[in-house]
């Protein structure tokens, strides 16, 4: 069955953290081999290492990070990261400084129903709103939601946050939705093959409601 809700990537990135410097000399050499075409351009501790198709390879120094950006497709993401991972290989990189990867993606839904007038109609348990309403003299409602799974924290390698709230230029229409998915590689690509499907029928379970 198809669903009614289409999810697409406005800006998606997959950061590798190292326990070590990366040789980016040789890192940047072996991207060259492949296709890539060579920056260099630093903004502040963000260097722009290369770019290929919607692809872009950036790395951070001070948080020893090597990542791709794409504003158009996971699977750009993903072919890209097929490439980074055959890098590590042919670089004699050792599996235990890859200290984890992260997934960073935001997402545009669209909707036949108003994601505004979703969000305020939610209900929160024990008068929640009535009591912070009251501390702030207003009727409040809810507009955004937050996510994570139930055994995370934030500052561990294994770490799931999403947030769905109106496209505030369309908030009738469109939703928001940011997404941080941090873990082990295996895990981490397994999700993002199937992320657009499982934003879809996350909007669609909460427009059940």
């Amino acid at each position: 069955m198809s669903s009614k809700i289409k999810v697409t990537p406005a800006e998606v990135s997959l950061t590798t953290i190292w326990m070590l410097q990366p040789d980016y000399p040789s890192f940047q050499r072996a991207l060259e081999d492949k296709g890539y075409v060579l920056k260099g351009m630093r903004t502040g501790a963000r260097l722009q290492l290369a770019t290929k198709g919607s692809i872009e390879v950036v790395s951070n120094i001070e948080r020893r990070t090597t990542g791709i950006m794409s504003e158009k497709s996971t699977r750009d993401l993903q072919v890209a990261q097929e490439d980074m991972e055959q890098i590590y290989l042919e670089l004699g990189v050792e599996a235990n400084n890859l200290l984890t990867y992260e997934f960073v993606g935001l997402f545009i839904a669209s909707s036949t129903r108003s994601p505004l007038d979703l969000m305020k109609s939610f209900n929160l348990e024990n008068n929640i709103l009535q009591k912070i309403g009251s501390a702030l003299d207003e009727d409040i409602v809810p507009i955004a939601l937050k996510l994570t799974s139930k055994e995370a924290n934030p500052i561990s390698k294994d770490w799931l946050q999403i947030t769905v709230e109106p496209l505030y230029s369309t908030p009738n229409k469109r939703y928001q939705i940011h997404v941080i998915f941090r873990g082990e590689k295996e895990k981490v690509n397994k999700f993002i093959k199937k992320i657009e499907t499982k934003l879809s029928a996350m909007i669609e379970k909460l427009e059940e409601t």
